[in-house]
C-alpha cells in the first residue's frame, strides 16, 4: 500500500483534528505565510520544517501557497516555491535555525531545540564516526580539512585537498554529502551577494560542533546516541502532527530496525500514538489529547 501523503491523509483526520492539522502547517488563507518574518515565527514554532514540498513536515513552500504541494490533478502554478528560494538566504541566520538536507534528503530548516540531539547523533565528532565506519576515509579527510584550517567553500577546500590527499569530483562530492547527513558538518553564507545556503558550492561549510553555541554542545555530551535519535524522531512527528507511518521509515536513512526500534520506545513512552487502520498513522501527544474516542 502506497504511503498517506498530507493532500490524501489530512481530508480522512476527523474534523477538529484536521483543523488543528491544517492551522498548524498554514494550509490556511487566514494563516498563509506572507513575509520572513512570519516564515522564522513558524518555524520556531514548528522547529522542523521543510522548505519546499514534498515532505510530511510542515513546508514553508505550501504555508506560502495556502495548500500542500501539487500534483495529481492540480494544474495550478506555485508561487511559493520561488519565494521560499529568496527566503531561504536570510532565514538560518536571522531565526536562527540549522540548514541541510535532513528529512527524506530533502532541505530542511531545524531550530535550536533540536540542535543538541542533532550534535549528539555523533557525539565524538567526525573521528568517532570514522571509527565506526560511518564515513568513508574520504569524508574523514574532509572533515579533518576543515578543523584544522577553518571552514571554507568548496572550491577552497578542493585547493586545500590537492597537495596532499587529492579527490576527484564524485568523491569529493559523495564524502560532503556523507558529512552533511550526519550534521558533522553544516553550510553557512559565504557572504557574498546572492549566494544561497542551499547552494552547495558557494557557501562555506563549517563543523557543527563549532558553529552551535558552547551550551548547546554542553547539552549534547549529556545525550545518548540512541536518545538523540529518538528525540529527533518525536520532535520531527510533533512538527508534522500526523503521518502515515510508513513514511516514518523513510524520513532519516536510518536502518529499519533501528527506526522502528526507536519507534516502539517513544510509543512506549507515549511520546507519540498510534491510530490503527488500514495505513496506521502516527500522531503528536498533542493531538492526542483531542483525538475523539472510539
Amino acid at each position: 500500500m502506497s504511503i498517506l501523503t498530507k493532500s490524501k491523509l489530512f481530508p480522512m483526520l476527523p474534523d477538529g483534528v484536521r483543523g488543528r492539522v491544517t492551522e498548524n502547517h498554514r494550509l490556511t488563507p487566514s494563516r498563509r505565510l506572507k513575509s520572513r518574518k512570519q516564515a522564522g515565527e513558524f518555524i520556531l514554532e514548528r522547529c522542523f520544517v521543510s522548505v519546499y514540498s514534498g515532505t510530511e513536515l510542515p513546508s514553508i513552500q505550501e504555508a506560502i501557497d495556502g495548500r500542500t504541494g501539487l500534483g495529481g490533478n492540480d494544474n495550478g502554478i506555485s508561487t511559493g516555491q520561488g519565494i521560499a528560494s529568496i527566503w531561504l538566504s536570510d532565514l538560518p541566520e536571522a531565526v536562527p535555525c540549522l540548514f541541510g538536507t535532513f528529512v527524506k534528503r530533502r532541505p530542511t530548516l531545524v531550530a535550536r531545540k533540536h540542535w543538541a540531539a542533532l550534535l549528539a547523533m555523533e557525539g565524538e565528532g567526525f573521528q568517532g564516526a570514522r571509527e565506526r565506519n560511518r564515513i568513508s576515509p574520504a569524508a574523514f579527510r574532509l572533515a579533518d580539512c576543515i578543523e584544522r584550517d577553518g571552514p571554507a567553500t568548496v572550491r577552497a577546500l578542493r585547493d586545500r585537498l590537492a597537495g596532499s590527499v587529492p579527490m576527484d569530483g564524485r568523491t569529493f562530492r559523495k564524502a560532503l554529502l556523507e558529512l552533511e547527513k550526519l550534521w558533522l558538518i553544516v553550510p553557512g553564507r559565504s557572504g557574498q551577494p546572492g549566494r544561497n545556503v542551499h547552494d552547495a558550492a558557494s557557501c562555506v561549510w563549517e563543523l557543527t560542533k563549532r558553529w552551535v553555541p558552547d551550551e548547546t554542545a554542553r547539552e549534547a555530551v549529556s545525550l545518548t546516541r540512541r536518545h538523540a535519535m529518538r528525540s529527533l524522531l518525536v520532535g520531527a512527528v510533533e512538527s508534522a502532527g500526523a503521518v502515515d507511518e510508513k513514511a516514518v521509515y523513510r524520513w532519516f536513512g536510518w536502518p529499519r530496525s533501528m527506526t522502528g526500534g526507536l519507534m516502539d520506545e517513544a510509543l512506549s513512552a507515549e511520546e507519540c500514538f498510534r491510530v490503527d487502520g488500514p495505513s496506521p498513522v502516527i500522531i503528536s501527544s498533542a493531538l492526542a489529547e483531542i483525538w475523539p474516542e472510539a
